[in-house]
């Protein structure tokens, strides 16, 4: 194997045992385990499949269904192991992200301290030296 590939199956390893992917997988399994919050998301996707065929065959939908959805994606939002899922996916999102800006940064020369600065306004390839 070589040493990249196996540099790749460690940070696979380093990832996979995480603080942030064990606290998402146990706020998944809460929402999986919350009845209310199953419900809601069923019925929520139920209708978001309904619009989704109404857009394919060119319908458009009264204001009133799509006010509903809004309304249903609100109510969503206040269950709290979805909050708490929200939340753990958001840090899980940043950890890969990081990740994603450091091997970035790496392939176009950039220090570590400034890929994880933020996104580089400048677009790949730019040789700004940032």
């Amino acid at each position: 194997m070589s040493l990249v590939l196996e540099k790749a199956q460690e940070l696979a390893d380093a990832i996979s045992v995480s603080d942030e992917l064990t606290k998402l997988r146990s706020a998944a399994e809460k929402v999986d385990t919350d009845e209310k919050a199953t419900t809601a998301l069923k019925k929520f996707q139920e209708k978001q499949e309904t619009i989704q065929m109404a857009a394919r065959s060119g319908l458009e939908l009264p204001p009133e269904r799509m006010a509903e959805m809004q309304t249903l994606q609100g109510q969503i939002q206040q269950i709290p192991s979805i909050q708490d899922f929200a939340h753990a996916q958001g840090n899980f999102n940043a950890l890969i992200d990081k990740v994603n800006d450091i091997i970035a940064g790496a392939v176009m020369g950039i220090s570590p301290e400034s890929a994880q600065s933020g996104p580089h306004e400048h677009g790949p390839g730019c040789s700004c030296g940032r």
